[in-house]
């Protein structure tokens, strides 16, 4: 091994490196989802087709370069875009085997460096759907290189440039990898003072595509996160992601939360390289002082710790199913490092043992091999499909001429790629009931206070003649009917509480297909997946009469549903909802199921939702002291002011008297809205 200064890529070098880049495109080519998929991949593949503006910070750099892949002549739209995340992660792994060329000094730990990262089940995934995370791989990786190369005349320049690239994609996670770079650059910060006059514009003029996107804005374009942004104030709420707040700072995590992260990163390190290769670069990063140095070891170190360690600090996420997926893919940059580690925890091995050339490769070739299998075990068998089945079961099923009022990336995203783009039912007009995304938003988002939102959209409801359409929420004013994936409003009535169960024959072939039994590896696609099994079971036990047996069909679904966590949760809440009455020994034995098959990483909500649930059961068996502790484990679980739990405990501490523990329920919710 040579040490990482003075290494120069020559025409081998750039071809073999070009090699990685061209294997790994075809295999994304080739797994990459043909039709949307779920996640932010919807938004993605709208914004880039419609130049218009992501949701905060706005990410304009993959925007701009995705609207250039819809052009392709290839497939549909969605597989277009999802093909620019596909050659970003390809140039990614070839920029990770430059690194660990330079590093190592061979080629064989560089293979197996960019290849193992390049299958990784992680950065798999986000290199077959549109997302910004394989490119902001690829500029950290070419970062690295160049800070390698700092030497060279025009590295310097180069690294500003790229620099503010970087920034245009993903800002968050390449600041959090500068400290990485300064290291890197320590010896040098003298030179990068004299030519700041030079390197100041070039990091500018990475920064250009946020300037179009402000620009962009104003041309109104049929998706535009926040609309027009015509002061400083509008652009810095987008760039800052203040409109995130609530995601980034749970109200109900804690530092336990925080704590309980830690194991799961190291578990996710195991992960990604098959095990076998996460040991080889836990050894790499031991013995690389030795061999890199101080300078380049502590760059890779830092890299490494910031979007991992130090990102858990800087969030305040809860820890469950659902919040871990949306946090596994920070990391890349991480596990791009972690990669170059595997390379030299190779080559050392390699040059310890005095392995010869066929051994060594060998070796390398099983690794890959078992990598390659450990990775395609969660891409090959993950359904991308189902989301978009999921859209065209609520278009086929869509009331002519409805206004569809969508929420987000569950919905509008789906809704929006086939309605938009594909140019599906045409007759139904989409709005985003907080003026989110969609250009014909009834309002700013920005300019509006939650009053004048409301009284907007109540005054856009009420004039509408046909019919007016919720999906994954509901508008309280009217009566409704409730077709499961939707509800349609009934506005002859104002009893809110009158509900109609109507749920379509498509939309139950849905659920039988797509959701009955369905289990994803996908923790946001499970999640919600597990919500509208719980909403259909929920629906299903409300429409039960206690005089009539149900029909086999029916059976069946109940069966099925009463032996899963969502399932059980959803009948047993559906049961105490219902009008016809319900048998308190079933809905018990539903509950003492929900607690049996309840995943130790349950999102608070469900978890809360279980406590209220039995705490309810409980009250009206006349059972107050037990529905007192179930109702303040409910809201111990899940301390926000959403929390249906509050209203019961509330009344039960008033009938008791105890004005202390009332107060002090209120103010600790109102300490965590604050």
């Amino acid at each position: 091994m040579q040490p990482p200064a003075g290494f120069r890529p020559g025409r081998a070098d750039w071809l073999q490196a070009g090699m990685v880049a061209a294997a790994l495109f075809a295999l994304y080519a080739a797994t990459s989802p043909r039709s949307v998929a779920g996640e932010d991949d919807g938004l993605f593949i709208l914004s880039s087709y419609f130049a218009g503006i992501e949701h905060a910070p706005g990410y304009p750099l993959f925007v701009l370069a995705g609207k250039l892949f819809t052009l392709l002549p290839v497939g549909s739209v969605a597989y277009r875009v999802h093909l620019a995340s596909a050659l970003f992660g390809g140039l990614a792994c070839a920029a990770a085997w430059l690194c660990a060329r330079a590093l190592t000094g061979a080629r064989l730990p560089a293979y197996l460096a960019a290849l193992g990262l390049g299958v990784a089940p992680v950065f798999w995934s986000q290199a077959i759907i549109a997302e910004v995370y394989t490119l902001n791989a690829l500029f950290f990786l070419v970062l690295v290189f160049l800070g390698l190369n700092a030497h060279e005349r025009g590295a310097l320049p180069w690294m500003a440039f790229v620099f503010g690239l970087s920034l245009s994609n993903h800002w968050p996670l390449m600041l959090l990898a500068a400290p990485g770079f300064a290291i890197l650059l320590w010896p040098r910060l003298g030179e990068i003072g004299r030519r700041l006059p030079l390197l100041l514009p070039l990091f500018l003029l990475g920064l250009a595509p946020y300037a179009w996107m402000v620009w962009r804005s104003w041309q109104e374009p049929p998706i535009s996160y926040l609309g027009p942004l015509e002061n400083w104030r509008e652009v810095w709420y987008m760039l800052s992601r203040a409109s995130y707040a609530e995601v980034d700072e749970r109200l109900s995590a804690s530092w336990l939360d925080r704590l309980r992260y830690f194991p799961f990163l190291g578990a996710q390190l195991l992960h990604q390289f098959a095990f076998a290769g996460a040991a080889l670069a836990l050894l790499g990063c031991a013995v690389q002082w030795r061999v890199w140095g101080r300078r380049v070891s502590g760059c890779l170190l830092a890299a490494f710790l910031m979007p991992t360690a130090g990102l858990v600090l800087l969030l305040n996420f809860d820890y469950d199913s659902f919040q871990k997926h949306m946090f596994h893919v920070y990391p890349l940059p991480a596990y791009a490092v972690a990669a170059l580690w595997m390379g030299l925890g190779f080559a050392w091995l390699a040059q310890r043992y005095a392995l010869q050339r066929t051994p060594s490769a060998a070796a390398a070739a099983a690794l890959l091999a078992l990598m390659l299998a450990w990775g395609a075990r969660t891409n090959l068998l993950a359904d991308y499909d189902w989301t978009a089945r999921y859209a065209q079961t609520i278009l086929q099923t869509l009331p002519p001429d409805a206004v569809v009022f969508v929420q987000g990336d569950a919905d509008l995203a789906p809704l929006g790629y086939f309605h938009m783009i594909e140019k599906q039912r045409p007759d139904i007009t989409l709005y985003q009931a907080k003026g989110l995304v969609l250009g014909n938003r009834p309002f700013h988002p920005l300019r509006i206070d939650a009053q004048g939102a409301e009284r907007i959209l109540r005054e856009l409801i009420d004039a509408q003649k046909g019919p007016v359409v919720f999906t994954l929420d509901t508008y309280g004013a009217y009566a409704r009917r409730d077709r499961w994936l939707y509800t349609v409003l009934d506005k002859s009535s104002r009893d809110a509480s009158r509900v109609t169960v109507d749920i379509p024959p498509e939309a139950v072939r849905f659920f039988e297909q797509s959701l009955a039994g369905a289990e994803d590896t996908n923790g946001w696609n499970a999640f919600f997946r597990g919500e509208l099994r719980r909403r259909y079971a929920n629906l299903l036990a409300q429409s039960l009469q206690r005089d009539a047996a149900p029909d086999p069909r029916i059976r069946r679904q109940l069966e099925q549903l009463s032996k899963d966590f969502y399932g059980a949760l959803g009948l047993a809440e559906g049961l105490l909802i219902g009008k016809a009455g319900y048998p308190s020994g079933v809905v018990a034995t539903l509950l003492d199921t929900v607690r049996d098959t309840m995943p130790p990483d349950v999102p608070k909500l469900h978890l809360s939702r279980f406590f209220y649930l039995r705490g309810a059961l409980r009250l009206d068996l006349k059972d107050r002291p037990g529905a007192l502790r179930d109702f303040e484990t409910a809201l111990a679980a899940w301390p926000v002011p959403e929390n249906p739990a509050l209203a019961p405990l509330g009344d039960l501490y008033r009938e008791a008297g105890n004005d202390a523990a009332l107060q002090a329920m209120q103010d600790r919710v109102h300490r965590r809205k604050r």
